[in-house]
């Protein structure tokens, strides 16, 4: 924007403006002095008395006078009105000013989150969204400007409802399927290898049961994935001038059979089904791990399977990762039991998927969570699938008690109001801030609030290092990071104080991180008297990323019922993660041991993962 000369001038043109103030007062009071030096000579030659020409002489210098007197009123209005402008041009320009680092910022840090390697938050969605459906640091924002914890969080502003059966009328009874003309054999499937197994007719004879006729084919279908090891046999050999040099020529195909055999092949000889699909433990396993773990999406998975002369829908492969999911279940229990134990540390972080939705008789895509709580203590990882309400994460959290830490988000500011439990906040959100106000607005003083920071982040490094107990941890905290807390809080007030009243300069991303720490203060002190907490929440933000991963993959979920079966998969990946397992493992033998015919998943659960 092009701003008006004038504001460049200023000063000078003030400084003109009181120049010709000052020359007008000069001259009234002159004129002033020398009428009142002639009504005296006058009055001492003659008595007290004055001539018709000294007092006509007399009227016009009053005269001059009051005309100078109202020049000087209109001079000094018409000197008010135009400072009154400067002034609100100066102030506009600042306000320009400043808004154009704002925006300057902004822009730095969202060409940094999306092409520069140190993006610290995923790149935001450019789909439209209303006021309701803004990001998480837009929350955040919201939640520093008003000063003070809402113990409610914002609701959705879609006023979504299940899919009222009341509307559609009374539910039709279903009329029995009519199964007499059901196809032998689907085409929908195929495989390029197919092993058909007979059953042994003389043995049913032996068994005493009678022979009407052969059902429908039971199809099974597994996938074998091989790693082939070939070790050649090199050999030692001289030639006819004395030269000594390995060598290796391959024997003819008469000469050597290298045959491919199956280990355990017997296992094959009855089927072993996952209960409501056509797959083997083992190649669920292998879908449920390239889905969600490798984010490899239904569709790639289908061509896949094409390369492998296999014909199947990408339907097919998500209603067998659903039945997979709902086997999960059960032994999700069990995770949920040793997550929310007593007495330990968890640490709660969430993020956004769009959804396909019905609301009031129409689908349309909303914004959804998907929370993820992980517990150091007792290594495991849980994914809750749902809306990002207060109320979600507290009746999941229950009658849990012990340390909750998370970001500034209000929806756990009630945390911090129950018995027996702790809200600590994490520091890595505060020094996000502080880095993104040094690094996208060029605000130097963000720099002594990073390094305190990073100060607190020494201490803690040296207690992973060294392999501290709790009780050591507290002590090189009491010695070294209570001071350094100390510090930047007195810091942090005295910047503040000065920005108020505009004795120092700063960003408006400085002003956001001074806000938030302030803000945050209780909580982000809280983890110095805990020796079992951590200083930040950077171990659910690794657990989020395979979710964003996820996401990015394939947008977002056709229905809700796509959320909790992700959720359901990718808690015991990570769990697995956390435990040092294989993903793949796990699923093998959980499902494996359903096909045997087991259904004590809470228990299955407990035997995989010890």
């Amino acid at each position: 924007m092009n701003l008006p000369k004038k504001v460049c001038t200023f000063a000078e043109q003030k400084s003109h403006i009181m120049a010709d103030l000052k020359m007008d007062i000069e001259r009234m009071i002159m004129q002033a002095r020398y009428a009142m030096q002639l009504e005296a000579e006058a009055s001492s030659v003659k008595g007290g008395e004055m001539s018709d020409m000294e007092r006509e002489q007399y009227q016009k210098q009053i005269k001059d006078l009051l005309q100078a007197v109202e020049t000087l009123l209109k001079s000094n209005n018409a000197m008010g009105e135009r400072v009154a402008q400067l002034e609100k041009i100066a102030e506009d320009y600042e306000d320009l000013k400043a808004e154009n680092a704002k925006l300057k910022g902004e822009l730095a840090m969202r060409k940094r989150a999306q092409y520069g390697k140190g993006s610290e938050k995923p790149k935001k969605s450019s789909e439209s969204k209303s006021a309701s459906d803004g990001s998480k640091d837009e929350d955040e924002e919201k939640y520093i400007e008003t000063g003070s914890k809402n113990d409610v969080p914002p609701t959705d502003d879609d006023q979504e409802e299940e899919e009222d059966m009341a509307s559609s009328g009374e539910p039709q009874e279903q009329k029995p399927r009519d199964l007499s003309k059901r196809p032998d054999h689907y085409k929908t499937m195929s495989a390029d290898i197919c092993v058909v197994h007979d059953c042994d007719l003389d043995k049913l004879k032996e068994m005493g049961l009678e022979f009407i006729r052969y059902t429908r084919p039971v199809d099974q279908f597994d996938r074998v994935s091989l790693t082939r090891q070939d070790r050649y046999l090199y050999v030692w050999v001289r030639d006819k001038n004395g030269n000594e040099f390995p060598f290796f020529i391959p024997k003819s195909k008469e000469d050597e059979k290298r045959e491919c055999v199956f280990v355990n092949e017997s296992k094959y000889d009855m089927p072993c089904l996952v209960p409501h699909t056509s797959a083997t433990y083992s190649m669920l396993s292998d879908l449920g791990v390239n889905r969600f773990q490798y984010a490899l999406s239904s569709g790639r998975e289908m061509y896949r399977m094409f390369n492998e002369k296999m014909r199947m829908s990408k339907q097919s492969i998500l209603n067998w990762l659903t039945r997979g999911a709902e086997l999960l279940e059960g032994g999700k229990k069990y995770i949920k039991r040793m997550l929310l134990k007593m007495g330990t540390s968890i640490y709660c972080d969430e993020t956004w998927v769009w959804t396909k939705v019905k609301v009031n008789g129409v689908y349309k895509y909303v914004k959804r969570y998907m929370w993820v709580i992980v517990n150091l203590t007792t290594k495991v990882c849980y994914y809750l699938f749902g809306r990002r309400k207060r109320k979600v994460i507290e009746e999941f959290l229950g009658e849990f008690k012990g340390t909750l830490m998370t970001d500034a988000y209000n929806a756990y500011a009630y945390f911090s109001k129950l018995d027996g439990c702790t809200h600590a906040c994490c520091w890595a959100h505060v020094r996000r801030i502080f880095w993104s106000a040094l690094k996208d607005y060029n605000d130097e003083l963000a720099h002594e609030f990073i390094d305190l920071i990073g100060i607190l982040y020494k201490v803690e490094l040296e207690s992973i290092l060294l392999h501290r107990t709790e009780e050591e941890v507290l002590t090189a905290r009491k010695l070294e990071s209570i001071p350094v807390l100390n510090e930047l809080d007195q810091r942090a007030l005295a910047l503040l104080a000065k920005i108020k009243s505009k004795k120092v300069k700063a960003s408006s991303k400085l002003v956001h991180a001074l806000d938030y720490m302030r803000n945050n203060w209780t909580e982000l002190i809280a983890y110095r008297d805990i020796g079992s907490v951590l200083i930040d929440n950077n171990c659910c933000e690794r657990a989020v990323r395979p979710f964003t991963n996820l996401r990015k993959s394939f947008g977002g979920f056709s229905s809700e019922k796509g959320g909790e079966v992700a959720a359901a998969w990718l808690t015991f990946i990570e769990t697995c993660k956390l435990q040092k397992k294989a993903a793949f493992d796990f699923f093998n033998d959980f499902f494996k041991k359903v096909t045997e015919g087991r259904s004590d998943y809470e228990l299955i659960t407990q035997e995989v993962l010890s």
